[in-house]
């Protein structure tokens, strides 16, 4: 188990560095009995582990990101529980986040399986917990865990795009990612570990979210952007990442 590469067809794509969405048009090449229609192909990477599986676009490459510190952008991935919660294997940062108290609230899971996230399908490494990073002021958003991608320290923000009734609207994104990357531009100015990049890792149930999340995006002001990376998970068979408990 673990990375495999893949191709896949597909029409529509949104670029972390650009503008939006944009419609590819299809490839189209000519003989002398007709014309062939082909849809343009995107390489993609599949992580295959025990309790969950990871599709990633090779083309929006999340390292690359982390790397750079003057950019940031929006990246989708889709994760697909294999295993009940209880059953879930964790690796030991998980295990120590799942151990250790963290700054109060109830998402506890979330946070936990975006770290295994980064680092089964990232390499990403644990180095400090919500509670073991200190803040002057006190008082402010917190980052909820610190890690290494790429010999780059990182600190890790994540949330919920989530609704208790009705449909989750562009104004729900907007609200949501505006107050998270406000947040983590906060907790980057005052946190004694001074890292360079922060990524807000936003766990997302349909597909119709994670869109809304990417028209978001596109309408906030580049100095809420900033340089974070917003990765998006859309994960529609893990609903104990969205409970309450």
């Amino acid at each position: 188990m673990g990375l495999r590469l893949f191709k896949r067809n597909r029409g529509k794509v949104f670029s972390p560095l650009g503008a939006g969405f944009s419609k590819r048009r299809e490839n189209t090449s000519t003989n002398s009995n007709q014309h062939q229609h082909q849809a343009p192909q995107e390489t993609f990477s599949l992580y295959v582990g025990e309790s969950f599986t990871v599709k990633m676009p090779f083309s929006m490459d999340l390292n690359h990101l982390v790397n750079n510190t003057t950019t940031g952008g929006f990246v989708m991935t889709d994760f697909f529980g294999r295993r009940d919660v209880q059953a879930i294997t964790l690796s030991a940062g998980g295990t120590k986040m799942m151990s250790l108290p963290n700054a109060g609230g109830s998402s506890v899971i979330s946070e936990v399986l975006s770290f295994e996230v980064l680092g089964k399908c990232f390499g990403a490494k644990l180095t400090k917990t919500e509670m073991e990073v200190s803040y002057f002021p006190m008082g402010g958003s917190m980052t909820d865990y610190v890690c290494e991608m790429s010999e780059t320290t990182v600190g890790v923000s994540v949330t919920r795009a989530m609704k208790y009734q009705g449909e989750y609207s562009l104004d729900d994104a907007i609200h949501l990612l505006n107050k998270k990357l406000k947040g983590v531009l906060q907790s980057t100015r005052n946190s004694n570990i001074k890292w360079t990049k922060q990524i807000l890792h936003v766990w997302s149930a349909t597909e119709f979210v994670t869109n809304t999340l990417a028209q978001a995006y596109c309408e906030l002001d580049s100095a809420v952007k900033a340089n974070t990376v917003v990765l998006v998970s859309t994960a529609p068979q893990a609903d104990y990442i969205f409970r309450n408990s």
